[in-house]
């Protein structure tokens, strides 16, 4: 009788639990939204209050002074809205590098979120979490859902793309989302493909998909090729650079990484550590490519025989993202 009344009390305390998150999250629907902007070229900033619809593609939809306006992207600086404490501990936890303890706290948050276009921010979040400890394919499962509901999605920079590695550990999966006819689902398991047997039809769909139509899938198509490429020289190099220069800002951080690679091939051991280096400097909230960029940065110095400032670098890499798969290879060394 005693375990049956105990068992009860945990369920009826779980379920006013849940009614108490349910609460907040209305109360988060009900309060002002304000989106802070700036136009190009301008210095003057504006404030947006009212109440955001959506955030798809390239806009984002708020309702102010009776009716809904849209707001570009790109003039955007700053949005403030209410969020729930499970998802401010999941932002407090990634600053502090607790990547496991930040996934949990982002999971809950997705739970007792109900703005369809919140809940895409959390699982951006998500998305790179999982691919700074490895767990790629959880990544791709939250990607997969941002592009069911916002095809045209601002996060396409955040496709968990293998651009640190072999990108063999995807294989069986990746043959399964070529079913899957969106180009940045192809574009993803081509991407892990190009590692297994299949790597010639995959080098064939990306191929195909440096042509799309959409110039962000075409840049992330021709960095994913530069993969495939065993023998590299000077000079290809300079274009591949000269290239990622002309990509959107938010794309350049994987390509990066790709040309540091070729660029060490070819001897190029300072422009590698420079451009490895704009990553963690430039990208930060690319917490996954920062921390393989610092890992790999770290080796190229102590392959020059500069062990302080590689030391250097591992301990920050140890630091800030202690949780990642290059962490734990650094203090393996």
């Amino acid at each position: 009788m005693i375990s049956n009344y105990i068992n009860f009390c945990k369920i009826f305390i779980a379920f006013l639990l849940l009614l108490f998150l349910v609460d907040v999250a209305q109360g988060m629907q009900d309060s002002e939204d304000i989106v802070i902007t700036q136009k190009r070229g301008s210095d003057k900033t504006s404030k947006r209050r009212g109440k955001i619809v959506d955030w798809k593609g390239q806009s984002l939809t708020i309702h102010s002074t009776g009716r809904d306006r849209e707001i570009n992207n790109d003039e955007i600086i700053e949005v403030q809205t209410p969020w729930s404490q499970a998802y401010l501990d999941g932002l407090a936890a990634l600053k502090k590098g607790q990547t496991r303890i930040a996934i949990g706290q982002l999971e809950a948050a997705l739970g007792v979120e109900t703005r369809p276009w919140a809940k895409r921010i959390i699982r951006a979040h998500l998305i790179d979490s999982y691919q700074t400890i490895e767990q790629h394919s959880d990544a791709v499962k939250q990607f997969v859902q941002i592009l069911a509901e916002d095809p045209n999605t601002r996060f396409l920079h955040l496709a968990p793309l293998p651009w640190t590695g072999s990108g063999n550990t995807l294989v069986e999966q990746a043959e399964k989302w070529l079913e899957i006819k969106e180009p940045s689902v192809q574009l993803i398991a081509a991407s892990w493909l190009v590692a297994g047997p299949k790597r010639d039809q995959a080098i064939k769909l990306l191929d195909e998909l440096s042509r799309d139509i959409d110039a962000r899938i075409r840049f992330q198509a021709i960095a994913q090729l530069w993969r495939t490429r065993t023998n590299v020289n000077a000079k290809q190099t300079e274009v591949w650079a000269g290239l990622i220069q002309k990509m959107p800002r938010a794309l350049r951080a994987g390509p990066l990484y790709v040309l540091a690679n070729a660029q060490s091939q070819c001897q190029q051991i300072d422009q590698a550590i420079i451009g490895l280096m704009r990553i963690p400097i430039l990208y930060p909230e690319q917490r996954s490519l920062s921390a393989a960029a610092l890992y790999r940065s770290a080796g190229l110095l102590h392959n020059k025989g500069q062990t302080k400032q590689a030391n250097s670098l591992l301990n920050e890499l140890i630091s800030k993202y202690p949780d990642s798969f290059w962490a734990q290879q650094a203090n393996q060394k």
